[in-house]
């Protein structure tokens, strides 16, 4: 079997598998209409950013996430300062 045989067998499989009745007969399945409600609801003009649109929980862990960064940046501001001005030994 030459390459050329072989890649025509390729591909007719993959056109084979890449069709499905349910795509041919008209129909849309319930998954793809809740999907695009989803979706929907992420491209709404509401003014808020992307990574908050998803509720209550997206805030939480927001603020939550902010509030360790901060609490991160302190204890490397804490460790610069302690390691620039060492304690005096008596």
């Amino acid at each position: 079997m030459s390459a050329r045989n072989v890649a025509r067998l390729a591909l007719q499989s993959t056109r084979q598998f890449s069709r499905s009745s349910v795509a041919s007969s008209g129909e849309v399945a319930e998954g793809y209409k809740q999907l695009k409600h989803v979706q929907a609801k992420f491209q709404k003009p509401d003014g808020k950013p992307v990574f908050l649109k998803g509720g209550p929980v997206d805030k939480v862990l927001y603020y939550t996430t902010m509030g360790l960064c901060l609490v991160g940046i302190a204890g490397m501001g804490k460790v610069i300062f302690e390691l620039s001005f060492p304690k005096k030994e008596e």
